[in-house]
């Protein structure tokens, strides 16, 4: 069964987006079971997840945002 998660990512200005989306930029790369798609709108990052089945999805979503933990805490 096919999975999908939108995540969105409100950041305080272009600048901090910028340098949120080059540090998560490999995390795309996880595995042969979920792709990522990154885009942006104004000061929004959006993550779009497609997974082959839940558990890859999960893996998928917390790995980004983990990943954008981090950032937020720096």
């Amino acid at each position: 069964m096919i999975s999908k998660c939108r995540m969105e990512f409100v950041f305080p200005d272009k600048k901090t987006l910028d340098a949120g989306k080059s540090a998560i930029s490999h995390e795309g790369a996880i595995g042969n079971r979920s792709s990522v798609n990154i885009t942006e709108n104004n000061n929004i990052l959006q993550l779009d997840i497609e997974a082959k089945d839940v558990v890859a999805l999960r893996a998928t979503a917390n790995a980004f945002l983990r990943a954008l933990q981090v950032i937020e805490e720096v």
